[in-house]
């Protein structure tokens, strides 16, 4: 394991679409009932790709998730991320390869979902510095913090609207110093907002939730950490 960002490297080839074992990378992950992760060669911090890269995830032999081509990378991205809400507790086994027969490499990151809330019916925030939602979550030191509305890069996250998004961090018992935020994220999010923090010091951060100008918007934010 490289690091709590990047779950494992791997180079490969003639893997028949990660189905051998034996040509195949493969890593286990320990997850908790109920718990939502997502990991893959791209769309996530420190993921990366040559080639066309293709994930299986197993639990207890018997495949749960798979992907070779994650649309959420990108338009003709061959980059693969799979996202999976576990059933059960376990150990579970990441299978990372190739398309068919071909070589290719990767370095897969993993991010495990913190939480999920609602923020309904906003308007009038002014670019969320008013009227907004608000809640605080506490985070580690080295952590990579995902606070998301876009449901195609977050899985669980949804806007309705132009969402927009803020992070402050707690000092002096106030949460006044701003450290990130977003209005839109791009394709393939379209105006939904998703903000990506690298936690410089352990402590409590407050996200807050609002809408472009003055206009109205809703949200479930999904809250990740890589």
């Amino acid at each position: 394991m490289k690091s709590s960002l990047a779950f494992f490297d791997y180079s490969a080839f003639n893997t028949n679409s990660a189905q051998d074992p034996h040509n195949s990378a493969s890593s286990e992950i320990s997850l908790v009932k109920g718990e939502t992760i997502m990991l893959g060669t791209c769309g996530l911090t420190d993921s990366a790709f040559t080639g066309d890269t293709y994930l299986r995830l197993y639990g207890s032999s018997v495949q749960v998730a798979a992907n070779d081509d994650s649309e959420a990378c990108g338009l003709d991205s061959m980059g693969s991320r799979i996202v999976y809400t576990a059933p059960a507790a376990g150990i579970y086994t990441l299978r990372a390869g190739c398309f068919d027969v071909g070589a290719c490499s990767g370095t897969i990151a993993l991010s495990r979902r913190k939480a999920t809330f609602a923020a309904p019916s906003l308007r009038n925030t002014r670019d969320a510095t008013v009227n907004t939602f608000n809640k605080q979550y506490y985070f580690n030191g080295g952590d990579v913090v995902r606070v998301s509305t876009c449901g195609a890069t977050a899985l669980g996250a949804s806007a309705s609207g132009d969402t927009l998004l803020r992070l402050f961090q707690q000092s002096n018992g106030g949460y006044t110093t701003e450290v990130a935020n977003n209005d839109n994220a791009g394709e393939p999010c379209a105006s939904a907002a998703e903000l990506v923090y690298s936690v410089p010091s352990a402590g409590y951060y407050q996200i807050r939730v609002g809408c472009a100008g003055n206009t109205a918007c809703s949200a479930t934010v999904a809250v990740y950490t890589e």
